[in-house]
């Protein structure tokens, strides 16, 4: 009995997580449950430690004689292919840094893609790059 019951709560536990993981909408017919079209996000090649690495590598300092620290975010769109267009500054340190941040993410190969319903799809993403000088 004791075995049933630890395998009821594993099973209410999994069948929870995956109805958390799936949105659901009503439609106005016949009260149908539909489950909305999965969205996963663009990424870098190798994941979030690779694009680290990619902007530890490819980050310069814009001017020496600038102490400063701060972070530069930037807007752009991931495209069906990979590719990265439409880079926008959403808020930055000034111009040396924000130009240095938006070439650095022009240098990027291409990323893997958002996908809808495992399809390729244009998609907007936003990073932060952060400048900080270490000794």
């Amino acid at each position: 009995m004791k075995w049933f019951l630890q395998a009821l709560i594993v099973s209410l536990v999994f069948l929870s997580a995956q109805a958390r993981n799936k949105p659901v909408s009503q439609s106005a017919k016949n009260d149908e449950i539909l489950v909305d079209p999965i969205l996963h996000e663009p990424s870098f090649p190798g994941g979030q430690k690779a694009f680290g690495r990619f902007l530890s590598r490819n980050l310069k300092w814009p001017d020496p004689d600038i102490d400063a620290r701060g972070k530069v975010i930037i807007s752009f769109t991931v495209e069906k292919d990979g590719r990265l267009t439409g880079f926008k500054v959403k808020k930055g340190m000034g111009e040396p840094f924000d130009e240095e941040a938006v070439r650095v993410l022009q240098k990027s190969p291409k990323w893997k893609p958002a996908t809808k319903n495992s399809k390729p799809v244009k998609a907007e993403y936003m990073v932060p790059i952060n400048f900080t000088l270490t000794y």
